[in-house]
């Protein structure tokens, strides 16, 4: 019987975790309902167990290799050392855990996320007490949306996100974000220029006035931004890894416009999903600290950064 559990629980992971990473969107719906059950009522340190050593035995995962040797291969270069980012178990565990805090509603993700936004909270709400406009600022580590979740927890429990056109608003919709317990909105680079004008506006607004967080993530490489209309000249020039280098300047420019302190974080697995978070930068420091706190968050966590893949990263030439 133990066997019998043992090889469904992997082939249901399987079924599952390799169709989502690939992108079927209309999966089957009664191994959607297994897997989500599994997340509810089976442990979490098993269900990851049981997905990383599907990971390295190549069952799951597999069209992550070409990505696995970009960010391999990126990881060696800037970090002068060899190493290996393995891109198919950054990205099944950023699955099952994003799972777990919406749909699946598992306990102990869903504990260590509480535990996650009480600590930030710490720092967030005496700035609120002082009348402090606050921009959170998570880096892409462990999963954007659970680093979002955590920061839209945090006083006064209502933020707006700005976003990519790739992030996956359709996915994690009202439901989900309710089912995160979450009051938040979602503002996109990509929209008509007016519209993102109109739209950043309000939020610096509403920002300012504390009714709300701003959420910006200020790693974010360039090649996302290239496109819109603010991208092509909105880049800070600066030092990476002992090399030139050119971030997106989105959170040195909106805590400018409103004198907000910045507060950056960052999510990471050590016995399940700790957080990492930076004293508050004034708006007038964050150029400076910028790339400070990216590199050294990088190389702190490495495992956990979802960009390696990224072919130019912050070295792009145009």
């Amino acid at each position: 019987m133990g066997r019998f559990i043992i090889v469904w629980l992997i082939f249901g992971i399987r079924s599952v975790v390799d169709a989502a990473l690939v992108g079927i969107v209309k999966l089957n719906t009664c191994a959607v309902t297994l897997f989500r059950w599994l997340l509810r009522y089976i442990s979490t340190p098993l269900l990851l167990i049981v997905s990383y050593t599907l990971c390295r035995l190549g069952v799951i995962g597999r069209n992550y290799r070409n990505r696995t040797k970009v960010a391999t291969q990126n990881y060696q270069c800037l970090m002068d050392k060899p190493g290996r980012i393995d891109t198919a178990w950054i990205a099944v565990r950023r699955y099952i855990l994003e799972e777990g805090a919406t749909w699946g509603q598992n306990r102990q993700i869903m504990s260590q996320i509480e535990a996650c936004t009480h600590k930030l909270n710490q720092i967030v709400e005496p700035l609120h007490e002082q009348q402090v406009p606050v921009i959170l600022a998570p880096l892409h580590m462990v999963s954007d949306v659970l680093a979002t979740i955590v920061g839209a927890g945090t006083s006064p429990k209502n933020a707006t996100v700005i976003v990519s056109s790739s992030a996956e608003q359709t996915k994690f919709d009202d439901t989900a974000r309710i089912l995160g317990g979450i009051n938040l909105s979602y503002c996109s680079i990509h929209q008509e220029d007016k519209s993102l004008a109109k739209n950043l506006m309000t939020l610096m607004t509403e920002t300012a006035s504390g009714q709300k967080n701003m959420i910006i993530f200020p790693d974010i490489t360039p090649d996302y931004t290239i496109h819109t209309g603010e991208g092509i000249n909105n880049k800070l020039a600066c030092r990476l890894f002992n090399r030139p280098a050119k971030l997106h300047s989105g959170v040195v420019r909106l805590s400018k416009v409103i004198s907000a302190q910045v507060v950056f974080y960052n999510l990471y697995c050590k016995n399940g999903i700790q957080i990492n978070i930076y004293p508050p930068v004034h708006a007038t420091d964050i150029a400076k600290q910028l790339p400070i706190i990216i590199e050294k968050t990088i190389r702190d966590y490495p495992n956990d950064w979802l960009l390696w893949h990224s072919h130019s990263l912050y070295f792009i030439n145009h």
